[in-house]
């Protein structure tokens, strides 16, 4: 979450927009909160890991806060930040391929 993702204006909020995750080699996915407004990661539609549990932040993202989750399946989930509904992004999580 860059700073200034609170305004409408501002296309780039979640960085990268979309995210490509693969299962086994870097399934760990961390969003960071750099900008000066609290912030939310909230799936679209709701999202369990059978591992780590519901997927979304609990609450806000704090300016300086970091929100992670652990994906062990595959899925495509589309998020969004709850106070500024501009904010979406796409994590695609697929097994990896060797």
């Amino acid at each position: 979450m860059i700073k200034g993702s609170a305004s409408p204006e501002q296309q780039d909020n979640f960085v990268p927009k979309l995210v490509n995750i693969q299962l086994g080699i870097d399934n760990r996915i961390v969003w960071e909160n750099i900008d000066e407004t609290p912030h939310t990661v909230t799936p679209d539609t709701p999202f369990e890991d059978k591992y780590s549990g519901k997927f979304g932040s609990v609450g806000v993202v704090k300016p300086g806060d970091k929100y992670e989750f652990l994906f062990t399946q595959d899925a495509e989930i589309e998020y969004h930040c709850e106070p500024h509904p501009w904010m979406t992004g796409k994590l695609v999580i697929t097994k990896a391929r060797f």
